[in-house]
């Protein structure tokens, strides 16, 4: 794997099959007292993002955990969320 640019907003993470994949973080919101993290796929060629991928933060003894949101409902309030606090910072597409 090459080196990454620096930018404080990568972060790499291990899949289900241990594989490393660097997604950007762009924020984290809680709903209904959970923390998710919104990031979206690294890809430095990439000028339009066409996928969120929305993760729930749970608490472990020794680290925290990211699991990959894939209630509907949910992922639809958490990106709601996001679009709110950030609507001067993105432009989303209705």
């Amino acid at each position: 794997m090459s080196e990454l640019p620096e930018n404080e907003y990568l972060v790499d993470l291990i899949d289900e099959d241990g594989n490393t994949v660097t997604f950007e973080h762009l924020d984290t919101v809680q709903y209904q007292g959970n923390d998710y993290v919104i990031c979206i796929p690294y890809d430095e060629d990439e000028e339009v993002v066409t996928e969120v991928v929305i993760f729930q933060i749970h608490k472990d003894k020794e680290e925290d955990c990211l699991e990959q949101v894939e209630d509907g409902e949910i992922l639809s309030a958490v990106y709601r969320l996001f679009q709110d606090r950030n609507a001067d910072l993105f432009e989303f597409e209705d």
